[in-house]
């Protein structure tokens, strides 16, 4: 997730709280990865650094961006191999978890874990709807992810950006969903939202920071001063969740602009979609939290 900080309203803050928001990148680079051309000159939000990472590994030309420094800055030292460090999102999950651990013996981190190690997607699912999402998950998660819940309010003060309505409802059936086709065993999204560890013997991968280029800016500023035709792709992740119409207007321009013809703009969003392919290519992403990826070629914006 990117926070704006642009001169001109985006979100309700214009303003990048400068600590680290993301330990652990909750967008799956595979989707990225599906949709660049070989070789790929592409503009990545920052985040922890995992996606940018992924891409300048497999071969990819990766410009990182973001306008907070410390986000920034940490992003630099994980690509390098660097130590995972709580963000502002792994606190707020380790409330919510918290909560319902207390409140649910069935969400105990042993069983949590022993669930975690299962290999068969049909029957990971089986266990989700049998036995961790029942009905205290449920009372909590509306409590909590409610209009004038106590997660909601951080969220908007962390991130500036208002979950959509239901959102408690759609992110038990997105975990449901995603365990029906990724085996937890083998899905580190599982493990980071479900128990806040990381997937045993998984690391994220690992390149030279200096071959990335690093912009500490804001992302509609730097699109609208970038030649045309700049870069081959634009990876977002939620940019767009909660900004005003102007705002969105304005980044799509530039970033049109900014993209070859033909390349492909990846936008992520908490809220659902009517949009197909946008919910399909969701439900392919590990991470569960996302209703809607968008990619739009710039040619046909």
């Amino acid at each position: 997730m990117l926070t704006r900080g642009t001169r001109r309203k985006g979100r309700s803050s214009a303003n990048p709280r400068q600590r680290v928001l993301h330990g652990w990148d909750w967008s799956d680079a595979r989707i990225e990865l599906e949709e660049l051309a070989p070789a790929s000159r592409v503009l990545v939000a920052g985040g922890a650094g995992e996606t940018i990472a992924a891409l300048a590994a497999a071969g990819h030309e990766v410009i990182a961006i973001g306008s907070n420094r410390n986000q920034l800055e940490y992003a630099r030292r994980r690509v390098a191999g660097g130590p995972f460090e709580p963000g502002a999102a792994e606190r707020l999950f380790d409330l919510g978890r918290g909560m319902v651990r207390a409140a649910s013996p069935a969400w105990s981190r042993r069983r949590v874990r022993q669930f975690l190690q299962e290999g068969d997607p049909l029957k990971a699912a089986q266990a989700w709807k049998d036995r961790l999402d029942n009905r205290t998950l449920a009372s909590i998660l509306k409590t909590m992810l409610g209009p004038a819940g106590a997660l909601t309010a951080l969220v908007l003060r962390d991130f500036a950006t208002p979950l959509p309505p239901h959102f408690d409802e759609a992110i038990r059936g997105r975990i449901g969903r995603a365990l029906r086709k990724h085996a937890p065993r083998e899905n580190p999204f599982a493990w980071r939202l479900l128990l806040g560890e990381e997937l045993p013997g998984h690391a994220p991968p690992r390149v030279d920071p200096a071959s990335v280029r690093w912009l500490e800016e804001p992302l509609l500023d730097h699109l609208e001063r970038a030649a045309p035709g700049a870069y081959d792709a634009v990876s977002l992740s939620n940019v767009i969740d909660g900004a005003d119409e102007r705002w969105v207007r304005d980044l799509r321009k530039a970033a049109v602009r900014a993209v070859a013809p033909g390349g492909p703009i990846i936008a992520r969003s908490f809220a659902t979609t009517i949009d197909d392919d946008a919910a399909k290519r969701a439900r392919r992403d590990r991470s569960m939290l996302w209703g809607s990826i968008v990619v739009q070629r710039a040619v046909e914006l």
